[in-house]
């Protein structure tokens, strides 16, 4: 019935597309093209798999001449879903044939609207997805016109679709076996390099014609560069596409030549990087991949002499970066297969040599640039790089060796300082294409460079470097993109210590540099401190606490003296950078790095942090200050300074829960509270106090975060209580201590009745009960619902497995339904921020109003300010009131009732089912029939 529904809904938006002059917004437009995108729902593919949606397309084809230019490119996007299945588009070329060829024959007009061309695209793609799509294809030869779509100015959009589609039709004839048309295809797209006459030397020999010529033969690289690396699955197979690329063209020939006579540097790269993936996809040709196969380093020996070639080559024309660039491109290409086909060599050690020296020529901007400005007195450092240059270039082979050679001889005649920055700007996209051997060797490199930039001189004397206080700004940056790519791998790589010893020193290091360094970028310096955040966090083992009192003056010795300066910070960023250093220090000074208690508390960090939270004005840098807070309520030595530098902490954590404009605040002051309950001990008042408001939050706060964690506390406090009477390990013992009688007693199942009966009765005067069962009863957040769910089934499985249930009973005065408590659940009225209005507020109203009267036009505002400041202000934190009182809380026969006799779980999967009907195609075609009228230039919308 739905369906059909579904079905009538189309056939009035298309009814609507043919009414003259219609314009089709284009966010109702991607949205459901979107949504019939998505084949895996049922929906969708009931309504594109009959003929219902098809016939519709078709015939609306006939009139494309009188549509707005909007609703020929929808129409278009729709019959490019519809012709993916084949017995679709037979149909539609029964009828509409000469229709679509008029449509493709302009497809390559420079009048035709881009959008439009976009969606011919998207057909045209999709029709090379089946037999008779790449038939009709070949037949009408119109693969000609969309392939010349790169000859001519195009957006991205429209190029990057011919790319793609060009890749579709090369691989669908593959698999069809037409091997005469892929000849011919591919000859055509090569054409234009087949065509350059290489015997002439000057052929190419003025920057105009170089230009011309480039236009031409560029598309044809990407377009063979695209295909061969659009099929990965393919590569392990032999395939007519390599087969006459390599024999038939012979076109790693016409690239060598073409590259000898192209100057424009981002054209050899291209010319380069296709030649690499040729030579890699060779060795495929020549030993298929399949499980089982193992491949040796000579397989890859001419790929290796390709790659040294090529450097050599780029060396020759004096551009480091294009270098740089071309071993970036070649690591990405080989690990995009390696990765796919798990391929392993025989020998571990060559299999080493070949992924390192791909690293090594990348590495060599950074070696030379720690070798030139390496001008330390400490003769042992100089030793530990050298030593490093060694190894690495033991690691890797003699032509590595010679090329790193050359290279750096070319950068020593260049500025090191702007090569190396360019190099460095390039490691952010090549720090993902790494293993952990890489990652080592990299991040080792890196320190070296980083070590450079230390102004502490590490000789016996410990003198500090002599530098002009005006430090370039080109270094700064340098530093700043290798800061930031040591903390990706320290961050997302396995980086070991007997790998890279470097990173023990890695903190001492970049403390000094903070510390010391002036002038450094608010970037910078978030990079560095999230690089001590994780050495701290991943590199001090615990036996090194036994140290940490004897070394004063060692970067951990002084890190909390660092992290009270950066808390200061005028940027927010470095505030919350070090707020985060804070919170991992706090955290491990709990078991794993006591004597670190010692740094915190004597810069009195967490009282810093605590007033921070609760007078920034960043919620990203208050979040992390309470995260600080919540941490130090386990130990006790820093909370006791915290008491004491805040007298009023828990009461103004309340007030944070309560009147805090920011959600993700509120979220996180709730989590703290909830640390405080668990880990410390509270006054029986302030208890009554944190679960009226944490019943508040949990009930009214409009972001379902917040609801989250204060239901979280309310599992706390339910495991609390159950523990109080004897629950261990998720059952009561055969005995236990009772606190009252001060003696050992056994546990029966009378007992433990009692016992469960008494928590009930605790957990309905606080509040808990209600909490739950308003929460499930009245329609909030699906993941609200199934969490209040979650802590009601568990304790109600509790009750049911001792039988409580059945001698719950009903006491006078306890609501009897769910209408009835929610009647006594009432909401506290509040007066903008929480002031009750009574007579007093009245008359402080009436006082405003009064004084507005009264005030000059100039001090008017200044007047308003003042007194509204003042009412603000008035109020104490004592004095906060949670916004939901309960008159009459839920009794345990409520609940006990309510949860055996209502099926919550259906609910939620009603909801849940509603939730998915609003974002399904039937609402979204609700919302256009609803809000679209025609009209000439655009359609006008009637708001909800």
């Amino acid at each position: 019935m739905e369906s059909v529904r579904t079905q009538n809904k189309v056939k009035l938006l298309f009814e609507k597309l043919s009414q003259p002059n219609y314009v089709m917004n284009s966010y109702y437009a991607d949205s459901f093209i979107n949504k019939i995108s998505n084949t895996s729902d049922p929906e969708i593919s009931n309504l594109i798999g009959i003929s219902f949606l098809r016939d519709l397309v078709t015939d609306a084809l006939q009139n494309t001449n009188t549509y707005h230019n909007t609703v020929n490119v929808f129409l278009g996007r729709i019959l490019a879903i519809v012709a993916k299945k084949e017995q679709h588009f037979n149909k539609i070329l029964e009828k509409r044939e000469e229709k679509l060829l008029e449509c493709f024959n302009n497809i390559d007009s420079d009048t035709l609207n881009p959008s439009l061309k976009v969606a011919y695209l998207e057909v045209a793609i999709a029709l090379a997805t089946h037999n008779s799509g790449i038939s009709w294809i070949l037949k009408t030869e119109l693969w000609k016109k969309i392939l010349s779509l790169y000859e001519k100015t195009n957006t991205i959009f429209v190029v990057r679709l011919v790319y793609k589609f060009a890749s579709e039709f090369l691989w669908k004839m593959e698999d069809l076996d037409y091997e005469n048309s892929l000849n011919a295809v591919i000859s055509y797209i090569t054409k234009p390099i087949l065509d350059l006459d290489f015997s002439n030397r000057v052929y190419i020999h003025t920057a105009e014609k170089e230009d011309e010529y480039c236009k031409k033969f560029e598309p044809v690289l990407q377009i063979l560069f695209n295909t061969l690396q659009a099929k990965n699955e393919r590569a392990h197979q032999k395939n007519r596409i390599m087969s006459i690329l390599l024999k038939d063209i012979c076109l790693h020939t016409h690239l060598y030549a073409l590259a000898d006579r192209i100057r424009k540097e981002h054209v050899v790269l291209l010319i380069m990087k296709l030649l690499f993936s040729v030579y890699l996809l060779k060795v495929f040709q020549t030993k298929p991949y399949f499980p089982g196969v193992t491949y040796v380093i000579e397989d890859f020996i001419e790929l290796t002499a390709l790659y040294f070639n090529a450097i050599h080559y780029l060396i020759k024309r004096r551009n480091v970066v294009l270098v740089v660039d071309f071993c970036n491109i070649c690591n990405t290409i080989w690990r995009a297969y390696t990765n796919y086909f798990n391929i392993e060599l025989t020998n571990d050690e060559k299999n080493g040599k070949l992924q390192n020296q791909m690293l090594f020529i990348y590495v060599v901007p950074l070696l030379v640039y720690i070798n030139k400005s390496n001008k330390r007195s400490s003769s042992t450092k100089n030793e530990w790089i050298n030593e490093f240059i060694t190894t690495f270039v033991h690691s890797s082979c003699e032509h590595t060796a010679r090329a790193a050679y050359a290279l750096r001889d070319l950068i020593m005649e260049q500025d090191t300082l702007h090569v190396i920055l360019q190099s460095v700007k390039r490691l952010t996209s090549y720090r993902d294409h790494l293993n952990d051997t890489q990652a080592n060797l990299l991040f080792k490199a890196l320190f070296f460079v980083v070590s450079e930039y230390d102004p502490t001189d590490y000789s016996e004397f410990g003198n500090m470097e002599v530098e002009d206080l005006e430090v370039c700004e080109q270094k700064v940056l340098v530093m700043t993109y290798i800061m930031d790519t040591i903390l990706t791998l320290v961050k997302h790589y396995n980086i070991k210590w007997f790998a890279s010893l470097e990173v023990i020193c890695l903190n001492s290091v970049v403390h000094n540099i903070l510390t010391k360094r002036p002038n450094l970028t608010c970037k910078f310096v978030v990079a560095a401190l999230g690089v001590m955040t994780v050495t701290v966090k991943k590199f001090l083992p615990p036996n090194l606490s036994l140290l940490m009192d004897s070394q004063p003056g060692s970067a951990m010795h002084e890190i909390g003296r660092l992290i009270f300066v950066k808390m200061h910070d005028m940027h927010w960023e470095i505030r919350d950078s070090a707020l985060e250093l804070l919170h991992v220090c706090t955290e491990i000074s709990y078991i794993k790095f006591t004597p670190i208690q010692k740094q915190i508390t004597e810069n009195k960090l967490i009282p810093v942090a605590a007033t921070i939270a609760f007078n920034d004005h960043e919620p990203y840098v208050q979040v992390s200050a309470l995260k600080c807070v919540g941490a130090a309520c386990r130990v006790t030595p820093m909370w006791e300074q915290l008491k004491e530098e805040h007298p009023n902490l828990l009461e103004q954590l309340v007030a944070m829960l309560c009147n805090n404009q920011e959600g993700i605040v509120r979220k996180e002051a709730c989590n703290v509270l909830s640390e405080v309950y668990q880990n410390t001990k509270l006054s029986s008042s302030f208890k009554r106090t944190l679960y009226e408001h944490m019943a508040s939050s949990a009930m009214s706060d409009f972001h379902w975060e917040v609801q989250m964690s204060a239901l979280k506390f309310w599992k706390i406090v339910i495991q609390s209580f159950l523990t109080d009477q004897g629950w261990l390990d998720g059952t009561f013992p055969p005995m236990t201590f009772a606190r009252e009688s001060r003696k050992i007693i056994t546990l029966n199942d009378v007992e433990i009745r009692k016992r469960l009966l008494r928590v009930l009765d605790d957990l309905a005067s606080i509040g808990c009960l209600t909490v739950l069962l308003k929460l499930l009863h009245e329609d909030t957040e699906v993941e609200v619902l199934e969490a209040a769910l979650s802590i009601a089934e568990e304790l109600q499985a509790i009750l049911h497995q001792y039988k409580v249930p059945e001698i719950v009973v009903l006491a006078d005065g306890e609501p009897k339904s769910m209408a009835e408590l929610v009647f006594h659940v009432k909401d506290d009225e509040h007066f903008e921020n929480g002031e009750d209005i009574s007579e007093g507020s009245t008359t402080q109203s009436d006082n405003v109003i009064e004084g507005i009267i009264k005030a000059d036009d100039m001090n008017l505002l200044a007047s308003i300010y003042q007194e509204r400041m003042s009412l603000g202000n008035s109020k104490e934190v004592n004095d906060v009131s949670p916004k939901v009182k309960l008159v009459k809380a839920a009794s345990p026969y409520l609940f006990v009732h309510y949860m055996d006799f209502n099926d919550c779980k259906n609910v939620i999967k009603q909801k849940k089912e509603w939730k998915e009907g609003i974002r399904s195609v039937s609402s979204l075609l609700d919302d256009v029939l609803g809000m679209y009228e025609s009209n000439e230039e655009a359609n006008s919308l009637d708001c909800y």
